[in-house]
C-alpha cells in the first residue's frame, strides 16, 4: 500500500491543502499548532477507523474535517477515501480517468449510522475488503503509526497477540490459520457448530437412546451381559481408531520428511556445482599467481615488459622477426659493400702500378726523354686516367646510399610499430630507451620466445575468467542456497520432534521408508481388527433385537443408536485429527515465535545502539527490551528519550517482517527530533533511508532544516 495524496480543510486550520506524497520519503513540514499531528492521525483513521473499533481521533473532529486521501494497493488503479464535514463517507476505485463507487454511507441528521450502500463483489472491492482483513487498524497503529514522544503512554506501550501475527504472519497464511484452527477447537465457533460441542452434543443423544433401550431391556438379564460385551468391544475399537488416526498421521509426516531429505540432496548437488565452480576461478587465479612468480623467477630480464595481452605479444614477436631479418639484410648489405670497395681499391692499385711501371720503363728507354715518345706517355695517362674513372664509377655504385636509407627507414618503422605495441600494452618507457629494449630482445631472443609463449599462456587463462559480477551473482545464490538448506532442516527436526523418534534416521531414508512401510502393514492389522470387533457389534446388535420384546420399538432405537454412533465416531475421528494437527502447530508456531522474537531483540538493539551512538548498551539489554514487548512493562531507566528511540527502533525491525510478509505498508512518523541532536539526527537519517528504500516513509515535523532528507512539504 501506498498514500498518493490528499486534499484537506479545517476551518481555521487547513484550507483546501494538497499534500502530494513521495513513493520512498517525505517531509511534512508545519510549525507548532499548524496540525501535523491531526493530519497524521487522521490518515490512519480514515480508513481504519471505519472498520475497526480503534480510533485516533474522535467524532468530534470529523464533524469540522474535511479529507480527501488517494491511496494505491496495485499498480493498475488507485482508491480515493473522502470523508466530509457534512458525514459522507465514500470509497472509489479510480483507473483510467473512470471512476467506480465501492462503498459508500452517510449519516444524516435524524438518520442511524448505517451502511447505505454495501462493498460491492467485484474485484477492487475484494481487494480492499482483503487488505483490510489482513491489515486492520491495530496491526497498523503497533507497526507503522509512531506519535510524537509527548504521546507516548507508558501503559499501553504494545499490543502484544498483535505484535505476534505481526512478526508470525507470512505469504503462506499458516499463522492466521492456526489462529483460526486454534479458536474453532478451543471454543467450537464455526459455521456448522464446531468440534466440542458437536460431540458433547451426540454423546448426549447417544446416552439418551442407550437409557431408552437399557429401560426396554430391563426385564431380560442377557442384555446386561450383551451390553457389558458391546461396550468393552466399543471401546476396544474407539482405542484401534484412535492408533489407526494417530499412524496415519505418523504416515503422512514420514512421507513429508523423505519429501524434504530428497529436496535437501537436491540442494547439496546444486551447492556442489556452485562450489566446483568458484573452486575452479579461485584455482585459475592461483595459476596465474603461480605462472606470473615463474615468469618473474625464470626471466628477470623481461620483468619490466608487462605485456599481458596475447594479440600484443604475437605482434610484437612478429615485428621483433622482421626487424632481425631486416638487421641481417643491412649487415649483409655493408659487408657485401666493403667486399667490392677491397676489389676496387685491389684494382686502383694494380692500375696505379701498371701505369707507373710503364711511365718509367719508357722514360728509361728514351733517356728520361719526355718529348721523344710523348704521345706514348700520354696514352699510358690516359689509360691510367680512365680506369681510375671507372673504379671511382664502381665505387659510387656499390655505395648506393638510397637503398641504405630505405634499409635504415624500415628499420625505424619497425622500431615505431615496437613502441606503439609497447605503449598499447601499456609498458612504461620513460626511463627505458627503445634501442635498449631491442639490444634487450635481441640478446635473449630464445629466452623470450619462451616468455611471449608463456605470456600468452597467462593472458588465455586470465581471459576465461569468469566477471567479477557473475561471481558475486552466483555467490548470493549459494549463500540463498544455504538458507533453504536450513529451512527444510528445521522443518525436518521439527517433524522428528513431532514424532518423538530418535535423530540418527534424519538422513537415513531407508531407514524412514522401513518404518513408512511398517507403519502401513500396522494400519492393515489394525483394520482387520476393526473389521472383526464391527462384526461382533453387529451380531450382538442382532441379539439384542431376537432377545427383546418389543421388537420394533428396539429396532428404531438400536437403528437410531447407531446411526448416532457412527455419526460420534466420524466427530470423534475429526477431533482426534483437529487435536494432532493443533497440536502439531503449536509447537511448529512456538518454535517460528522464538525465532522471530529473537531477530525483532537483535534487530531492535541494533538500530537503538546505532541511533543512540552506543550510549547505553549497559542499561538496556535483551531482558529490558523482552519485558516491554511481552509484559508491557518499562523499567525505571526507560526515560522519555530512551523510550521514543525504543519505538522507532522497534518498528524500524517491525518493516523487516511488513516487507517479508503478504502486505507493505506506509510508515508514519510523528515529531520524532524532539530529543534528538544532531548527531542522532544523521543517525536517524541512516535509518529512515534505509527503510524508505524498501517502503514509503513519511515524517511529520515543526523542524525545516531536513529539506534536503527527501520530498518536502509545507502545510
Amino acid at each position: 500500500m501506498q498514500y498518493i495524496k490528499c486534499m484537506v480543510y479545517r476551518h481555521g486550520l487547513f484550507d483546501n491543502r494538497v499534500i502530494d506524497f513521495s513513493d520512498r520519503l517525505t517531509i511534512v513540514y508545519g510549525k507548532n499548532g499548524s496540525g501535523k499531528s491531526l493530519l497524521a492521525r487522521s490518515m490512519v483513521d480514515v480508513l481504519w477507523g471505519k472498520f475497526s473499533d480503534r480510533k485516533l481521533l474522535g467524532d468530534d473532529v470529523w464533524n469540522s474535517l474535511y479529507l480527501d486521501l488517494f491511496f494505491s494497493l496495485s499498480d493498475s488503479g488507485y482508491y480515493r477515501i473522502c470523508n466530509t464535514s457534512d458525514k459522507n463517507y465514500r470509497i472509489q476505485y479510480i483507473q483510467n480517468n473512470t471512476e467506480k463507487i465501492i462503498y459508500s454511507e452517510s449519516k444524516s441528521e435524524g438518520q442511524d449510522s448505517r451502511v447505505q450502500d454495501h462493498f460491492n463483489n467485484d474485484f477492487e472491492s475484494r481487494m480492499l475488503r482483503e487488505f483490510l482483513g489482513r491489515i486492520d487498524c491495530a496491526s497498523f497503529i503497533n507497526s507503522s503509526f509512531i506519535p510524537a514522544s509527548s504521546d507516548i503512554a507508558r501503559e499501553s506501550f504494545m499490543d502484544l497477540p498483535v505484535l505476534k501475527r505481526i512478526i508470525l504472519d507470512e505469504n503462506t497464511g499458516f499463522y492466521n490459520q492456526y489462529l483460526i484452527m486454534r479458536k474453532v477447537f478451543d471454543t467450537g465457533m464455526a459455521d456448522d457448530g464446531g468440534l466440542p460441542p458437536e460431540v458433547l452434543r451426540f454423546e448426549d443423544k447417544k446416552r439418551d437412546l442407550e437409557k431408552k433401550i437399557q429401560i426396554m431391556d430391563i426385564r431380560d438379564s442377557r442384555h446386561d451381559k450383551l451390553r457389558r460385551e458391546k461396550n468393552t468391544i466399543q471401546c476396544e475399537v474407539d482405542e484401534l481408531n484412535s492408533s489407526l488416526n494417530s499412524l496415519n498421521s505418523q504416515k503422512l509426516i514420514l512421507s513429508k520428511i523423505i519429501e524434504n531429505l530428497h529436496k535437501v540432496e537436491e540442494l547439496k548437488q546444486e551447492f556442489e556445482g556452485i562450489k566446483d565452480e568458484i573452486q575452479d576461478e579461485q584455482q585459475k587465479i592461483k595459476s596465474m599467481a603461480d605462472m606470473k612468480t615463474e615468469l618473474d623467477t625464470m626471466f628477470p630480464q623481461f620483468s619490466e615488459l608487462d605485456i599481458t595481452d596475447s594479440t600484443n605479444l604475437d605482434r610484437l614477436q612478429e615485428v621483433f622477426n622482421d626487424i632481425r631479418n631486416l638487421n641481417e639484410r643491412i649487415d649483409d648489405f655493408y659487408f657485401r659493400r666493403e667486399l667490392k670497395a677491397r676489389r676496387l681499391k685491389r684494382a686502383a692499385i694494380a692500375v696505379s702500378a701498371s701505369a707507373l711501371a710503364a711511365l718509367a720503363a719508357v722514360l728509361i728507354r728514351n733517356g728520361f726523354n719526355v718529348f721523344k715518345d710523348l704521345y706514348l706517355l700520354i696514352g699510358i695517362l690516359g689509360l691510367a686516367c680512365i680506369a681510375y674513372a671507372a673504379i671511382g664509377a664502381g665505387m659510387l655504385v656499390i655505395r648506393r646510399e638510397k637503398d641504405l636509407q630505405k634499409l635504415e627507414e624500415e628499420k625505424k618503422r619497425f622500431k615505431e610499430r615496437i613502441m606503439a605495441l609497447m605503449e598499447k600494452s601499456k609498458v612504461v618507457l620513460e626511463d627505458y630507451k627503445l634501442t635498449e629494449i631491442y639490444e634487450l630482445l635481441l640478446q635473449y631472443f630464445e629466452d623470450y620466445v619462451n616468455y611471449t609463449e608463456r605470456k600468452k599462456d597467462l593472458a588465455m587463462i586470465k581471459s576465461s575468467l569468469k566477471e567479477e559480477e557473475y561471481m558475486v551473482r552466483i555467490q548470493k545464490k549459494l549463500d540463498e542456497l544455504k538458507k533453504e538448506e536450513e529451512i527444510i532442516k528445521d522443518e525436518i527436526h521439527t517433524s522428528i520432534d513431532t514424532l518423538n523418534i530418535v535423530d540418527d534416521i534424519e538422513n537415513e531414508t531407508s531407514k524412514i521408508e522401513d518404518l513408512i512401510r511398517n507403519i502401513g502393514t500396522e494400519v492393515g492389522l489394525i483394520k482387520e481388527k476393526i473389521e472383526t470387533k464391527e462384526r461382533i457389534l453387529q451380531q450382538i446388535d442382532n441379539e439384542f433385537l431376537q432377545a427383546s420384546g418389543n421388537s420394533g420399538a428396539m429396532n428404531a432405537l438400536i437403528e437410531e443408536r447407531n446411526n448416532v454412533d457412527r455419526v460420534l465416531k466420524k466427530w470423534k475421528v475429526n477431533r482426534n485429527s483437529m487435536d494432532f494437527i493443533t497440536r502439531m502447530m503449536t509447537r511448529a508456531v512456538e518454535r517460528s515465535e522464538e525465532k522471530q522474537l529473537r531477530k525483532l531483540l537483535d534487530g531492535t538493539l541494533e538500530k537503538f545502539n546505532h541511533l543512540t551512538g552506543n550510549q547505553y548498551v549497559t542499561r538496556i539489554d535483551d531482558a529490558a527490551l523482552l519485558k516491554m514487548i511481552t509484559e508491557n512493562r518499562l523499567s525505571d531507566e526507560m526515560t522519555p528519550p530512551i523510550l521514543h528511540a525504543l519505538l522507532l527502533s522497534l518498528k524500524f525491525t517491525l518493516s523487516d517482517f511488513i516487507i517479508n510478509g503478504s502486505t507493505t505498508i506506509p510508515l508514519l512518523i510523528d515529531e520524532p527530533f524532539q530529543f534528538m541532536d544532531d548527531e542522532r539526527c544523521n543517525r536517524f537519517r541512516d535509518l529512515v533511508s534505509y527503510v524508505s528504500n524498501k517502503r514509503q516513509v513519511i515524517i511529520f515535523t515543526h523542524q525545516s532544516d531536513k529539506r534536503n532528507w527527501g520530498n518536502f512539504v509545507e502545510l
